[in-house]
């Protein structure tokens, strides 16, 4: 399935209509993770397989939304990174791994204006950490299972 269809209504539909939808659909799953059931994890998994199914039918060269394999290592090692962080800078001010209730939020609400809780701003930092690493490791995996299918193809 790495192979470009020929299909030009194909390539429309999936360009034009499920692709951009999906991508809208896995930022709503995202934003609105924190008050229903949803998050980063199930937003990644839902933009990765926007992705994916581009990949599919447009073929991996081919394919609009394509990211180079050693980008995608970095973003999802940065996605673990935020995660790690998020977890490890409530320690720095006396609290337990992941305790947002110590992060100091007072400098984002005099930019924003908006009143967040720290807990509510701890936790919305580590579904942005967790969002990126799936998203990533997922678009990941996928590559790495059609290139050595196409290996296995060339010989």
């Amino acid at each position: 399935m790495t192979e470009r269809h020929d299909s030009i209504i194909l390539h429309f539909v999936v360009r034009v209509f499920m692709v951009p939808f999906i991508v809208m659909f896995g930022a709503y799953v995202f934003i609105h993770g924190e008050l229903s059931p949803g998050g980063g994890f199930q937003a990644g998994a839902i933009v990765a397989s926007a992705f994916v199914l581009a990949r599919l039918t447009l073929g991996t060269n081919h394919s609009s939304p394509r990211i180079q394999a050693h980008y995608l290592i970095w973003l999802a090692s940065f996605g673990v990174g935020i995660y790690v962080l998020a977890g490890l800078i409530p320690m720095f001010f006396g609290a337990n791994f992941l305790d947002y209730n110590s992060l100091p939020t007072e400098w984002f609400n005099d930019i924003a204006e908006h009143h967040r809780t720290a807990r509510a701003m701890g936790l919305f930092i580590v579904e942005v950490g967790v969002f990126i690493a799936v998203f990533s490791v997922l678009v990941t995996m996928y590559d790495h299972l059609t290139f050595q299918h196409r290996e296995e193809q060339d010989d």
